[in-house]
This record gives C-alpha cells, sequence and structure tokens, in this order.
C-alpha cells in the first residue's frame, strides 16, 4: 500500500486485496494518513485484484467520514469485475467513483 500527497490529495494506492485479512491495514494507514495529510483522499484501485463487502464497507466508512469532516474521497475503479462491484453495491451512485485514464 503506497501512500503519497499529491495536490493537496493523500494518494492511496492499494494492491492485490482488500478483504477480511487487510482491511484492518487499510483502515489503520487511512486513519493516520487523514491525520498527517489532511481530509482530502484519492484511493486508487486499479491494481487491487479483488475486494469483497468487508473491503467495500471499509471504503464507506471512510467515505462517510472524511465529508462528515469537510473532506473528499475519490475511488478509482479499474474496468471490468471490480468497478461491476462497486455498480452492483451501489456505491458507484454513492462515491465519487472514477475509472483511470486509459
Amino acid at each position: 500500500m503506497g501512500i503519497s500527497d499529491r495536490d493537496g490529495h493523500t494518494v492511496m494506492c492499494l494492491k492485490g486485496e482488500l478483504d477480511l485479512a487487510s482491511v484492518d491495514r487499510f483502515e489503520q494507514t487511512a486513519a493516520t494518513a487523514e491525520i498527517v495529510y489532511g481530509p482530502r483522499m484519492l484511493v486508487d484501485l486499479t491494481e487491487l485484484s479483488f475486494i469483497d463487502s468487508v473491503g467495500l464497507g471499509a471504503l464507506a466508512r471512510l467515505h462517510r467520514r472524511l465529508v462528515r469532516g469537510g473532506g473528499t474521497l475519490t475511488v478509482v475503479v479499474p474496468s471490468g469485475k471490480i468497478d461491476r462491484i462497486f455498480h452492483y453495491s451501489g456505491l458507484k451512485q454513492a462515491m465519487d467513483i472514477r475509472t483511470p485514464p486509459e
């Protein structure tokens, strides 16, 4: 999980899977990044191979927390399976979900 600060946004690049086994690390890292860099985040999932309902829930909770604190969350989702999961879960309509530039 890579973290950087780009144009006033915390950028988190996730690789592999966001599921029950990795969600605690993601949530702790996101909370620390919010404190260090601020409440404007971009989470890049283009190298994510799998996400389950636990991972989706963690992103939804992060979104709510950031928005309540005056921040924003943008999630970059690759076309294909991961994008369809966001669509069918309803999160694609509730959050700022973008596809990476081609």
